[in-house]
């Protein structure tokens, strides 16, 4: 939790560390991304995905705030179609983004697979990421998303996949169609898509560095 943290536990000299954590669920999830302050300091940082949420000091969300002072990307009205409302989707911790001068850096900790209960906020969640990252490289910028995504995306990036699948009586067509699989197929390059896009993902938009770097034999 917040309240546990120490200076000693979470400064390292010679580095700069940007988090965000729950505000409600305390100790339940949380990100940080550390930056080496003397070689790459970000010019803005935000925590959220939507810009709902308020710079420390401010009631002001950081999508309001004057176009110099944000980073920009955040959905438009008619972009999300969640069941869940903005803040609730940006209330536990799970997503900083930075800007440096030649790229924006999202690190996200997105929720994962557990039972039907989250379902809508999971995919809510997935949605809003896809459609920030997409807002930003439609604006000129160079997007990098990093952190546990808690998507896979390929048979390849798992194991036991058949045996699983058998289990729950799915087929490998059901599994790699299933919501959140496709919604990141369809903004990565190369990603195994089944279908027609869908509307506003009908370009992939990222690449895959680890997919690409791994051998498959």
């Amino acid at each position: 939790q917040r309240k546990d943290l120490t200076d000693e536990m979470v400064l390292v000299p010679g580095w700069d560390v940007f988090f965000s954590l729950p505000k409600h669920k305390k100790g339940y999830s949380g990100v940080a991304i550390y930056t080496r302050n003397a070689t790459c300091a970000p010019i803005r940082a935000e925590e959220g995905i939507l810009g709902v949420l308020t710079p420390p000091g401010s009631s002001t969300p950081y999508r309001d705030l004057p176009p110099d002072q944000h980073i920009g990307g955040y959905p438009r009205a008619g972009q999300l179609s969640s069941e869940v409302d903005a803040a609730t989707l940006d209330s536990e911790g799970r997503c900083v983004v930075l800007e440096f001068p030649a790229f924006v850096l999202i690190g996200t900790y997105s929720p994962a697979t557990r039972d039907s209960s989250r379902d809508d906020f999971r995919l809510g969640y997935l949605n809003a990421l896809d459609v920030r990252v997409r807002n930003l490289v439609a604006q000129g910028k160079e997007v990098i998303l990093t952190g546990d995504l808690n998507v896979i995306l390929e048979e390849l990036d798992t194991c036991n996949l058949r045996e699983m699948l058998r289990k729950e009586g799915m087929t490998v067509e059901d599994w790699k169609g299933m919501p959140s699989r496709r919604i990141f197929n369809q903004l990565v390059v190369g990603g195994n898509v089944t279908g027609a896009r869908d509307e506003g993902r009908e370009k992939p938009v990222l690449h895959d560095l680890t997919a690409s770097s791994t051998p498959t034999d």
